[in-house]
């Protein structure tokens, strides 16, 4: 079998666009260029989701790799009534659970291009007016790692790409409400954090409060 990165790069179909339930089943079949084009759709947006995981990007895309190596040796075991991407980001997200469960010490982050405020923590408007992308790129790389891995993967998914909680908890493998329950649990431990480690982007009420 081809390297599985190594078709992700390969020509362009000129054909209509096959949608992923149908590019599965041909894939299911040995077609080396049905997965291509599933990798091809997908293996950025599951970087771009691992790499806030696990926050280093060489390493997100080792797990990439191996993610789509595992997706495609279990084809046969692919559900059609599920999103191909759904499931492809669950692989993804267990192998980046394992692998912060592995580290056994906090994370080194290293995150590209995180223009997100800190509202995302929980909390209101920061004290200054404007915090750069690279501020709270310093500030999450501290405190995500604090989560445990099951929070950590659920906030990244939820808070910060955007999926939905129902889609989050089926790539978690949980209910719903247990997503909701990580998540609380997250903002809680990241709020507290928040006022221990970086007092400063707090709001000047809270801050003079302790």
């Amino acid at each position: 079998m081809r390297e599985i990165l190594s078709v992700v790069s390969t020509k362009k179909s000129q054909d209509p666009p096959l949608d992923d339930r149908r590019l599965a089943a041909a894939a299911r079949d040995g077609d080396d260029d049905a997965f291509g084009e599933l990798a091809r759709r997908h293996s950025g947006g599951l970087h771009r989701a691992i790499s806030r995981i696990l926050r280093d990007d060489s390493e997100a895309w080792d797990v990439v790799q191996m993610a789509l190596l595992k997706a495609w040796r279990q084809l046969k075991r692919y559900d059609p009534k599920w999103s191909f991407a759904t499931w492809l980001y669950r692989i993804g997200t267990n192998l980046a659970i394992d692998v912060i469960r592995a580290r056994k010490s906090r994370l080194r982050a290293h995150e590209n291009g995180m223009e997100h405020r800190l509202r995302v923590v929980g909390e209101a408007r920061p004290s200054s007016e404007r915090v750069s992308g690279n501020d709270v790129e310093k500030v999450l790389s501290v405190l995500l790692p604090l989560l445990s891995p099951q929070q950590q993967a659920a906030f990244v998914l939820r808070e910060i790409e955007g999926v939905e909680s129902s889609e989050v908890a089926k790539i978690l493998d949980c209910s719903p409400t247990t997503v909701r329950n990580h998540i609380f649990q997250a903002r809680k431990v990241l709020r507290a954090e928040l006022a221990a480690r970086f007092p400063e982007y707090l709001p000047a009420s809270r801050r003079t409060r302790s």
